[in-house]
C-alpha cells in the first residue's frame, strides 16, 4: 500500500500517507523473533540457541542495510524505479512466507480464550498480558523506549551534520550505510550470540557495556571532522546496538511464557515505533531552540537513564526472575 501511495503521488502529503501503511504493518521482524522462538521451544533448544536465532535474523537485516542502497546507487537512477523494484521484491519475498512451517500452538482453551471473542476483547487481552505486569517486563520496556528515543532524536542532526562536514551525497550514504549493514550482520552473526552466552546470568554487564559505546561514541562522531573518525565511531557503535538488541531479546524469551511471547514482542516493538513518532520531531525542535548541543544533551542523558535502570534494577527482575521460574519450571 505504501508503494501504491507513493507512485500514484509525488507530494509531501502523499510521502506522509505512505508511511502510514508501512507503520502499521511492518512488524515482520517481531513476528518473525516470535515464530523462531516457537521453533526453537519445539526443538528443545536453550536461550544460547534463541539469541543464535534471532542473530541470523539479525544478519540477515544487515546484509539487506548493506546491499540494498549500494545496488540502489548503482542501478537505479530514477524514484519511480526504485519503488517498482521494491515493490518486485516485496511481492517475491512474500512467497517464502507460504512455505514457513506452523509451529504447534496450545489449544484456544489451554490459552485462556473462547471460541468467539470480539476484537475489543482480543485488544484487551493483548494489552492485559500476564508478562507485562512483571517489574522485568516493564523494565525491558522502559530500557528499550529510553534507547529509542535517543537513537531517532538523533537521527535527524546527524543526517544534518553529515552533510554539512563532509557533503554526503547519495554514492557517499551508500557506502556508509555498507559499512553500517555490514557491520550489523556480523554482529548479529558472529559476534552476540558468543557474548550473551559468555556472560551468562551477568548479561548487565554486557548491557552496561554497549550503552557506555552507544552514548560515548555519538558525540565523537558528531562534531569530528575526520570521515575515518565517522567510520571508526560507528562500527563499535553499530555491534554495541547489535548485541544489545539481542540480549534484549533473549532476555524478553526468558520472561514470557510461549503463547505471551509474539504479543510480548509486538509490545516491544510498539514502544520502539511510539519513540520513532516523537524522537525525530524532538530531537529537531531541541535543535532549533539551542542547535545540536541541546539535542545531543538529550541523547546522552536518554542513554545515562538507561545505564542506571540497567546498573540497578536488571539483575533482580529480569535476570533473577527468569532464573526463580526456570527453578520453578524444574521443580514442577
Amino acid at each position: 500500500a505504501s508503494i501504491v501511495i507513493s507512485l500514484s503521488s509525488d507530494s509531501l502529503t502523499g510521502m506522509w500517507l505512505a508511511v502510514v501503511p508501512a507503520a502499521l504493518l511492518n512488524q515482520n521482524f517481531s513476528v518473525c523473533k516470535a515464530l523462531f522462538s516457537d521453533y526453537i521451544d519445539e526443538a528443545g533448544g536453550t536461550d544460547a540457541d534463541k539469541a543464535g536465532a534471532v542473530g541470523k535474523l539479525g544478519m540477515a537485516v544487515g546484509f539487506s542495510f548493506m546491499v540494498g542502497p549500494i545496488l540502489a546507487s548503482a542501478l537505479i537512477s530514477d524514484y519511480r524505479r526504485a519503488l517498482l523494484l521494491s515493490a518486485a521484491i516485496t511481492a517475491a519475498s512474500s512467497v517464502f512466507l507460504l512455505l514457513l512451517p506452523t509451529p504447534s500452538r496450545l489449544s484456544r482453551q489451554q490459552r485462556g480464550g473462547g471460541g468467539g471473542g470480539s476484537s475489543s476483547a482480543g485488544l484487551t487481552g493483548f494489552l492485559s498480558l500476564p508478562v507485562l505486569k512483571l517489574r522485568g517486563a516493564q523494565l525491558l520496556m522502559l530500557v528499550r523506549l529510553k534507547m529509542a528515543l535517543a537513537f531517532h532524536m538523533f537521527a535527524p542532526v546527524w543526517q544534518v551534520s553529515i552533510r554539512a562536514r563532509f557533503d554526503f551525497g547519495p554514492r557517499d550514504h551508500a557506502q556508509f550505510m555498507g559499512l553500517v549493514g555490514l557491520t550489523y550482520a556480523l554482529s548479529q552473526g558472529f559476534i552476540a550470540k558468543p557474548l550473551v552466552r559468555s556472560f551468562g546470568d551477568k548479561v548487565s554487564r554486557l548491557l552496561l557495556l554497549c550503552i557506555l559505546v552507544l552514548g560515548g561514541a555519538r558525540p565523537v562522531a558528531l562534531y569530528t571532522q575526520s570521515v575515518g573518525v565517522v567510520y571508526a565511531c560507528y562500527v563499535p557503535m553499530v555491534i554495541a546496538l547489535g548485541v544489545m538488541n539481542t540480549a534484549i531479546t533473549t532476555a524478553a524469551s526468558r520472561l514470557a511464557q510461549k503463547e505471551q511471547l509474539g504479543g510480548f514482542y509486538g509490545v516491544m516493538e510498539s514502544v520502539e515505533n511510539v519513540a520513532g513518532m516523537v524522537g525525530p520531531a524532538l530531537g529537531g525542535l531541541l535543535a532549533r531552540v539551542d542547535g545540536f548541543p541541546a539535542t545531543l544533551a538529550a541523547v546522552v542523558c536518554f542513554y545515562a537513564a538507561a545505564f542506571v535502570l540497567v546498573a540497578l534494577f536488571f539483575s533482580t527482575h529480569v535476570s533473577g526472575a527468569a532464573a526463580a521460574e526456570a527453578a520453578a519450571g524444574a521443580a514442577a
